[in-house]
């Protein structure tokens, strides 16, 4: 049996926008607390599920982004979302991800959209 499930979230930050280092030191940057609390919060709202996943996941990002992005820099900040807000133990599970990027006119109307399919 399958479960899917999309959720909308802000579009995130850039992976450099959102962690600096400090020697071996690595740290989230105010621009990444701030989309984490927001984030968090409509992922909260729109989880269904209230434990954590244990198998295996599929996941397909709809980037929603204008101008020029790369498509791989915003994976890690939405991964480590859903690893901190314990819908995974871990994004080790992940067996499949899937990433389109579709352009938007303006800033406003970027968005992600996740979809998670749950195998069980």
């Amino acid at each position: 049996m399958k479960n899917n499930q999309v959720i909308t979230l802000p579009f995130p930050p850039s992976v450099n926008s959102m962690y600096r280092h400090n020697g071996n030191h690595t740290y989230i940057t105010a621009k990444g607390q701030e989309w984490i609390v927001e984030a968090g919060y409509k992922l909260n709202l729109q989880y269904r599920h209230k434990k954590a996943i244990v198998g295996d996941v599929s996941l397909y990002l709809k980037l929603y982004t204008c101008g020029r992005k790369d498509i791989d820099n915003f994976n890690k900040s939405l991964l480590d979302l859903f690893t901190k807000h314990g819908i995974w133990e871990d994004d080790s599970k992940i067996v499949f991800l899937q990433i389109e990027k579709i352009p938007v006119k303006h800033r406003v109307d970027q968005k992600v959209e996740i979809e998670i399919e749950i195998g069980y």
